[in-house]
């Protein structure tokens, strides 16, 4: 559901309650629900305490190459595990059937949140079996829906000679259909309106709302906004416009500056770009607001702080368009203004490397940027690639990216902790790593490495460790507060640009939508359409 329907809020799924947690905040127990089975070909075995330390033993297996593992390194031995030093992770203990027990290295407040996260979903142990890269299609379902096919998986063969289901065609399409395991008596969270979901993979945006238009689709899903040309036409048609649903995306759309770089390295300079960027006209250029959502003036978006910085702008100007004078008067505290006029007269600042999303709208915004920047003496030298590549770049220290204006950053879970290490951790740093493109907190050796003059640069690594540390609760929230301040005014290394939202036309049939704010997206399991 929606934030605003308690869609941020943490609900007991297959435990009973939320977790008994030690008054060190190192031990957190999770009480189990009895009565939950397997899907099929499982559908006899109920789900219990082992299957959790089978999937966190598979987060941490480096053959997996889990996408999410660091997450977890606070268990006590999940990185012995993973590097290999350990058979087992000895912070996981199954007490009984119905009761899991997790020790932590180190406290962490927001671990329940972390126990929410697709990669703790339990997997029956055994399944996962020679099944490093492909599991998810051998996936046992343990909630409403299953993979087509799941009920002829035979894990009793030898994993080479399995066969997958036949409802997942990787980058092709899925077909879900009811797990005949699953009952509303024993979930009381889902209501599962729908007997099959069959979904195609590959369609473009404009393809998926025009077969929506022609009934031939329900939803388009990881498409962030219809194309301009359907969004306009369910804004403006009143008969319309109650199939258009605006959702807030619990993300950030931001510049990053790498704070090694020059002229970068120079925190003076970061504030001038700040002043200087129009970000009210790269809201428009992308779609205006319903697209792209209000222009912000810091980077954690307001419902993961409670609305404590809903007013705060260290750089606001009228209209969010910029202040070049502004911008001039602090270009003329950098070093890279030999002669104090507020525009940058050193050769580093002509030909700043620049690298861009060639998808629309990122090279229009990128040259309205240019624009901005070109009053205070710096010279962007744009590049564009496709989105992976260009990613690749910005994230990879060796290739002295300075600029990358087409990046945002989504929550993983409803805690301030993943807008702080994965974004500006030290952790976040290589090109092996992501995603601090800016290389907050590189460590010397690694800026030797790659060709960087500086060998020191602005860190939040203890900053997020003595907020990550505080249980939830009011001095946690102001604690990531505190350090969202110190990123917009001590180290400064992005400009923040808009809060994202998330837009999605439905068709007529569709007789409820529920958008789903844990994930960012529709809510499948709280959507009903009408019968055929």
């Amino acid at each position: 559901v929606p934030a605003e329907e308690g869609g941020n809020e943490l609900q007991p799924d297959l435990a009973v309650e939320l977790p008994e947690v030690s008054d060190d905040g190192l031990t957190y127990t999770f009480r189990l629900r009895e009565d939950v089975m397997w899907g099929p070909p499982f559908q006899d075995r109920p789900i219990v305490a082992e299957d959790f330390i089978t999937a966190l033993e598979r987060e941490a297996d480096p053959k997996v190459q889990a996408g999410y593992s660091f997450y977890y390194d606070v268990i006590e031995g999940f990185t012995d595990f993973s590097d290999g030093k350990a058979d087992t992770i000895t912070g996981l203990r199954a007490v009984d059937d119905h009761t899991l027990e997790i020790t932590l290295a180190r406290p962490a407040g927001d671990f329940a949140f972390r126990m929410s996260m697709p990669a703790t979903a339990p997997i029956p142990t055994g399944a996962e079996e020679g099944h490093e890269k492909d599991y998810g299609q051998f996936m046992v379902s343990s909630g409403p829906y299953m993979f087509e096919g799941s009920e002829d998986l035979n894990f009793d063969l030898p994993p080479d000679q399995q066969q997958p289901v036949s409802g997942y065609q990787p980058g092709r399409s899925i077909v879900l259909v009811r797990n005949p395991s699953w009952s509303t008596e024993v979930d009381p969270l889902r209501p599962a309106y729908l007997d099959r979901i069959e979904v195609q993979i590959g369609l473009t945006a404009v393809d998926m709302y025009n077969k929506i238009e022609a009934g031939e689709l329900d939803l388009a899903l990881d498409v962030t906004a219809p194309p301009p040309q359907f969004l306009q036409k369910y804004t403006t048609d009143p008969e319309l416009e109650d199939r258009l649903h605006v959702n807030d995306g619990d993300g950030t759309n931001y510049i990053s500056m790498n704070v090694a770089e020059p002229p970068f390295d120079d925190v003076h300079v970061r504030k001038a770009v700040n002043w200087a960027v129009d970000k009210a006209g790269l809201v428009r250029i992308g779609g205006g607001e319903r697209v792209w959502g209000p222009p912000i003036g810091h980077f954690f978006f307001d419902a993961l702080l409670n609305d404590l910085l809903v007013d705060y702008d260290p750089y606001a100007t009228p209209e969010s368009s910029g202040d070049i004078d502004k911008a001039k008067e602090e270009m003329k505290l950098s070093k890279y203004d030999a002669n104090g006029d507020g525009v940058c007269d050193d050769p580093v600042c002509d030909g700043v490397v620049t690298v861009v999303d060639e998808a629309d709208p990122y090279p229009d915004q990128a040259r309205l940027i240019a624009q901005n920047l070109a009053e205070l003496g710096m010279k962007l030298d744009i590049s564009t690639f496709e989105r992976d590549p260009a990613y690749d770049k910005c994230q990879d220290p060796g290739a002295h990216v300075a600029l990358c204006p087409s990046v945002g950053w989504y929550k993983d879970y409803s805690d301030a902790t993943t807008f702080g290490e994965p974004v500006f951790g030290s952790s976040a740093v290589g090109a092996d790593s992501c995603c601090n493109y800016m290389l907050v907190g590189a460590p010397p050796q690694l800026l030797r490495q790659n060709g960087y003059e500086v060998t020191e640069v602005p860190s939040l690594d203890d900053r997020f460790t003595e907020c990550d540390m505080l249980p939830l609760g009011d001095e946690r929230i102001q604690c990531w507060a505190e350090v969202d301040q110190a990123i917009m005014e001590e180290v400064v290394p992005i400009v923040p640009i808009s809060e994202a939202v998330e837009a999605f036309i439905t068709p007529e049939r569709m007789t409820r939508y529920s958008y789903d704010q844990f994930s960012s997206g529709p809510a499948l399991d709280q959507i009903a359409v009408a019968p055929e």
